[in-house]
């Protein structure tokens, strides 16, 4: 069976299982990690040294945002952390993904995956020599991520359900600015920071995109190429196939190739 065929048919398991199980906006498993599908998605570091309570720990799992807090520990250079268990999991409510500092000087708990990111901007970004400025307009992005750019990408029901995405829409004026932006600041959101966590929290709800809902990526592609053309670089990265997987990878990257040219591409009404 060809590749291509073999990953259709993942997708199509990964898009009819269960919401709460399989979702973006996923918190709480409804089924054991053991039988849930999608298992080759990395979750942890393989060669994991420290017993959970030492160190880092992640609880989480690949169907839900835990990955995403997974990549940004790659791209930080953690590679050492562990993944907890989740009839442990210290969450007030339970719900995942959860991080699990033991390394500061009283045992800290955080969560909400942006909390996450920004707890490790805030304290394991220190081997980027990040000024105090680049800190701040990192965690502005990882915040809009959460608080703007996820309701945008993942239209719910009342009760809480994805029923569909809104990049479908061609008028969206927040997702404008975004193509204009990645114009004009040649693909990066904090130009003197470079590739940051700001891009893994920006880049994380975009690719989720792109896998529960695929058909949306030739839209991307034809209608904000510069958007389109940052979630492939960015999907691209090491790092991203030791969070997610190599075959996700992989599959994101072939689905987001042939961008057209963003540079002829003109915007109107953008502010």
């Amino acid at each position: 069976m060809k590749r291509a065929t073999v990953l259709s048919i993942l997708w199509l398991a990964l898009l009819s299982t269960p919401a709460l199980s399989f979702a973006p906006s996923s918190r709480v498993l409804s089924q054991s990690v053991s039988s849930a599908r999608g298992a080759t998605l990395a979750m942890a570091p393989d060669d994991v040294q420290q017993q959970e309570g030492e160190g880092l720990t992640i609880y989480g799992h690949p169907g839900t945002r835990s990955p995403m807090v997974n990549w940004a520990c790659y791209e930080l250079g953690l590679n050492k952390v562990a993944a907890g268990d989740l009839s442990k999991n210290p969450h007030p409510f339970g719900q995942i993904p959860c991080f699990a500092d033991g390394n500061a000087k009283d045992p800290t708990i955080v969560f909400e995956s942006g909390a996450i990111l920004i707890y490790l901007v805030q304290n394991y970004a220190t081997n980027t020599d990040l000024t105090d400025a680049q800190k701040a307009s990192i965690i502005s992005w990882v915040t809009w991520a959460n608080a703007s750019l996820d309701p945008i990408c993942f239209l719910e029901t009342p009760d809480g359900k994805v029923y569909d995405t809104g990049l479908r829409e061609v008028n969206n004026k927040r997702i404008a600015q975004l193509e204009a932006l990645l114009q004009k600041q040649d693909g990066v959101l904090v130009p003197s920071a470079g590739f940051s966590i700001a891009d893994v929290a920006v880049a994380s709800y975009l690719l989720y995109v792109a896998q529960f809902f695929p058909k949306v990526v030739d839209h991307l592609k034809s209608t904000w190429p510069n958007i389109a053309n940052y979630m492939k670089e960015a999907a691209s990265r090491p790092a991203y196939a030791q969070a997610f997987g190599p075959d996700l990878q992989e599959y994101l990257v072939e689905k987001l190739s042939e961008v057209p040219d963003a540079s002829a591409k003109k915007i109107f009404g953008m502010f």
